[in-house]
């Protein structure tokens, strides 16, 4: 993975060769890129279909996702950090954070096959990437609560953001999807 994504993205998993595969929570959004048959992606016991070379934005969620298909499924996972989703997909944010368990599906043809998958990923998400709006640096509270294994001090949290209480809690969560309080419990978890 390029060097200037790696302060977003977690990572690219390729999901190869299996008919089930569940995605384990991580407090972050990710992004699925299906490269073979339609397969069904089941989130909280609603069942999404993602066609061939689809792709679909999920939520920040705290529960496990499962992917299934008569075939072989053969996918990527893009796992973002915290926030980071919101830098790529900024144009998406709203209709996430209004209908949290549903997908948003993006563009065909974001990838074609699985030969220079990171390297393709890598050029898609710089053309993609647009720096933050938001009234403090959101990305740095993540690496606060990363650097810390999950925890965090509140105050510490309000003096980097530099913002009231109740505007960080907003503005937070438009960003990650979950609260401060969530993410970082999930991330401790995954973290311990």
């Amino acid at each position: 993975m390029h060097k200037k994504l790696q302060k977003y993205i977690e990572s690219y998993d390729l999901l190869q060769n299996t008919n089930i595969y569940e995605l384990k929570p991580n407090g972050g959004m990710i992004v699925l890129i299906n490269l073979d048959k339609r397969c069904e992606v089941l989130i909280q016991d609603e069942l999404f279909i993602l066609d061939s070379f689809q792709a679909m934005l999920i939520n920040a969620y705290e529960e496990s996702i499962t992917i299934q298909s008569n075939e072989k499924i053969n996918l990527v996972a893009v796992r973002f950090k915290g926030a980071g989703a919101s830098f790529f997909y900024e144009e998406f944010m709203d209709e996430l954070m209004h209908h949290a368990k549903e997908p948003v599906y993006l563009q065909k043809d974001i990838l074609n096959t699985f030969d220079n998958v990171e390297k393709e990923l890598d050029a898609y998400f710089q053309n993609r990437f647009k720096p933050s709006k938001s009234q403090f640096g959101v990305m740095r509270i993540i690496e606060l609560v990363e650097e810390n294994s999950g925890d965090y001090d509140m105050e510490e949290v309000l003096r980097i953001a530099n913002v009231p209480r109740k505007i960080f809690d907003k503005v937070f969560r438009w960003h990650v999807g979950l609260a401060l309080k969530n993410y970082a419990s999930i991330r401790k978890e995954i973290l311990q």
